[in-house]
């Protein structure tokens, strides 16, 4: 199968998103604050700032349990949470390619 990226640990401060094809993996540019907080919706703004840190731990080389220690989570949780922003990142980068 070769090296595939699955997480954010592995993107280099880039985030992974799944699009299938001859390209399995696509690297694109992490969001600045403000798009980022525009992802998440109707998020309560403390669960935000907390995926916030969480997700720029995991980009800068954190594991799931350091990222989710100072929140007191789960390695899961952590999982979890890195899964659906990749989800949310994908659903953004398919709509900027049908602009």
């Amino acid at each position: 199968m070769g090296d595939l990226i699955l997480n954010l640990k592995q993107g280099e401060g880039r985030v992974p998103i799944k699009v299938g094809g001859e390209t399995p993996w696509l690297l694109i540019d992490w969001p600045t604050k403000e798009q980022f907080w525009g992802l998440w919706g109707k998020t309560p703004e403390v669960c935000i700032d907390q995926y916030w840190t969480i997700l720029k731990a995991r980009s800068e080389g954190s594991s799931l349990q350091e990222a989710a220690n100072p929140f007191k989570l789960s390695r899961e949780r952590v999982r979890q949470i890195e899964a659906r922003f990749q989800r949310l990142m994908l659903k953004q980068w398919q709509g900027a390619e049908l602009d």
